[in-house]
This record gives structure tokens, C-alpha cells and sequence, in this order.
């Protein structure tokens, strides 16, 4: 892909066009007429009136000033809160600009994100493939689990400002991995709210996992905890052999071991809900053209995590490979605007 096509201004709102639906690949008892995604986003709450009426009775010398909620200035980053693994470094402003200056001429090897929940080394490499420049695009294991601590530091911001309706999580792609692989330890650690910044099940009505079907292809699942309802965001027209072996089983293993996390953590127990098996859906809202998709299976998970959970619209346009060179770059910024050293030792 050219460099130079990412220089154009991305959108902050993005609208679906989804192409026609499958009708042959998956089983019928699995299918749902059409909804509205967005019956589960949520919406980010103004700051209380008596708030500002307190900054309005404040001398004018004591009176803070308001900072934007996100600003390419590097400065700004370090007044706000990194993880703990995070530094301040006093020698920010010879940074690169920018994600794509630090791909071309970087000032270092490799840097850090503070998006990430430990420190991973971020080299040109990975800038390039988020960038579509390298790899034929196809994001990786590292990059997916980026985007998700962007969307929970998000989620976190919003909750520091007031805002009460965030009844949802997303987990990061080893998620996944820990739950078909039994390992309970790490799986309870995700749900019982002990894992920052990732919420107990308790204090969710919603949540969303990214897994790898095959090849760097990935989808984005919901579970809805009360009712123990998944509901898999399908992205291409899979092929019934294709679904048969590389979807259907793990769609099992999810409602097997994600149950079983469930009852491990006592969750019908202490809700009061009922006990139920898992039921499976699928969502063909969002399916787009096996062409256009190729190499952009990440980035569209990545879209539908931030439209499902804000109420964003999606703005695909009637180039879909367009849409995704321009969130990729909006991606890259975001986790770039975060970048910090690690603390010693």
C-alpha cells in the first residue's frame, strides 16, 4: 500500500454497508432477522452542572483550565495517567511526531505504548503492518490486543468523568487462548476484576472477545451474561467447508469452557440469575466481500469493537479497502499518542 495515501484526514464517525447476506452457510436454527447492533453501546455522560458551577465560583487565578480529551501534543500524555509499568521521559519532545515519522526515520528501534498492560517493544515492523504497509496487512495477536486496551483505557476515562453507563468489557485476544486451554487461573483473573483494566462480570451486561479463526483472520464475538446469549460478528460469507472446520468448533469450545468459567466464578450464584447453556447467533449485519477483506480482517474487528460499545457509526464507504487504510492510520495514532519507557528493573 502507498504511504502517501494515508495522509488523508480520518473521519470520526463511520457508517455500514453491508454487502448481501449469507444464505446457505450457516445452520438455520442459528440464524436472527436483523437488529440493531447498537442496542448494546452506551453513551458518555456530561460533566454533572454542579461541577461547573463550582469551576464558575473559583478566582479566576485558581480557575483550572480545561484540557481537550485527545490532543496530539506529547506533553499532554505524560499529565495523564499511563500504566504501571509506564515512565515519564523528560526527553519526549525529540520524539517522532508522529506513527508514520517514526515508521519512515524512526528516533529510536522500537518504542512503547502505554496501551498495552506490559511493556512490548513496538518496532518498525509492527508500525508497518498496522500502517498496511508491510505483512499484506494482516494484524497480529500484539496489534489486535492493542486496540483493545485503547478501548478499555478509553472506558476508564469516560467512567472518570461521570459517565455510569459502561455496562460492557472487551478482553484481549489471550483471552481466548487461556479459556479452550483450560487455564483457569488466568481466565478467573479476566473475570473477577483483579486484571486492570479489565472489569469484573459482575459490573457488565456485555462482554466482547476477539479470537483467530485462521491465519491472522480474526472475529469479534458478544456474550451477553444474563442470558448467556453469544452472538458471533460474522465478517465474510464463510464457505460451508471453511465453517464446518474452522468456525463451528471453536464457536463449541466458547460455550463449553465459557459456561464452565461462569460457574467457576459463581456468577449464577451470587446474580441470582438461572443457569442456562449458552445459545448461539449469528450477526451478518456487518459482512463484507472476501476481496475487500483480504488482510483487513483485523482492522474490521477492530472497527466493530469501537462501533458496538461507543454507538459510533461505522463509516465504510463504498470502498471498503479505503475505509480500512484510514482506520488503520486513526489506530496507529491512537496507540502512538501513548507511547512512554518503561521503568526500570
Amino acid at each position: 500500500m502507498d504511504p502517501r495515501r494515508n495522509k488523508q484526514s480520518v473521519n470520526d464517525e463511520y457508517n455500514s454497508q453491508p454487502v448481501q447476506k449469507a444464505s446457505t452457510w450457516v445452520f438455520q436454527k442459528w440464524r436472527r432477522t436483523t437488529k440493531n447492533a447498537s442496542s448494546s453501546t452506551s453513551s458518555v455522560h456530561e460533566q454533572q452542572p454542579r461541577e461547573e458551577q463550582l469551576r464558575e465560583e473559583q478566582p479566576p487565578e485558581e480557575q483550572p483550565q480545561e484540557e481537550p480529551e485527545y490532543t496530539h501534543n506529547r506533553r499532554s500524555v505524560h499529565r495523564q495517567r499511563v500504566r504501571k509499568w509506564g515512565i515519564l521521559d523528560d526527553e519526549s519532545e525529540n520524539w517522532s511526531t508522529n506513527v508514520e515519522q517514526f515508521y519512515l526515520n524512526g528516533d529510536a528501534p522500537f518504542c512503547y505504548s502505554g496501551v498495552f498492560n506490559t511493556p512490548l517493544p513496538l518496532d518498525r515492523s509492527f508500525w508497518g503492518t498496522m500502517l498496511g504497509y508491510t505483512s499484506n496487512g494482516y494484524l497480529s495477536q500484539e496489534h489486535i490486543q492493542g486496540w483493545v486496551g485503547r478501548m478499555m483505557n478509553w472506558r476508564q476515562r469516560q467512567q472518570q468523568k461521570g459517565a455510569t453507563d459502561m455496562r460492557w468489557s472487551i478482553l484481549p485476544p489471550q483471552f481466548y487462548d487461556y479459556l479452550v486451554d483450560s487455564c483457569t487461573k488466568n481466565t478467573v483473573s479476566f473475570a473477577n476484576g483483579k486484571l486492570s483494566p479489565f472489569s469484573s462480570f459482575f459490573d457488565v451486561d456485555y462482554v466482547y472477545f476477539p479470537f483467530c479463526v485462521e491465519n491472522n483472520e480474526w472475529l469479534l464475538v458478544q456474550v451477553e451474561l444474563r442470558n448467556v446469549n453469544l452472538v458471533m460478528f460474522c465478517s465474510e460469507c464463510f464457505s460451508s467447508e471453511k465453517y464446518r472446520r474452522a468456525v463451528h468448533p471453536k464457536l463449541m469450545q466458547i460455550s463449553v469452557y465459557f459456561c464452565a468459567l461462569l460457574v467457576n466464578i459463581k456468577y449464577f450464584k451470587k446474580t441470582g440469575f438461572p443457569p442456562k447453556l449458552m445459545s448461539l447467533e449469528v450477526n451478518e449485519d456487518y459482512v463484507q466481500s472476501q476481496a475487500d477483506l483480504r488482510g483487513n480482517q483485523g482492522v474490521h474487528a477492530c472497527m466493530l469493537m469501537e462501533h458496538l460499545v461507543t454507538g459510533k457509526p461505522l463509516n465504510i464507504s463504498n470502498n471498503f479497502r479505503e475505509s480500512c487504510i484510514a482506520y488503520r492510520r486513526f489506530m496507529a495514532d491512537q496507540m502512538y499518542f501513548w507511547r512512554c519507557l518503561p521503568r526500570p528493573g
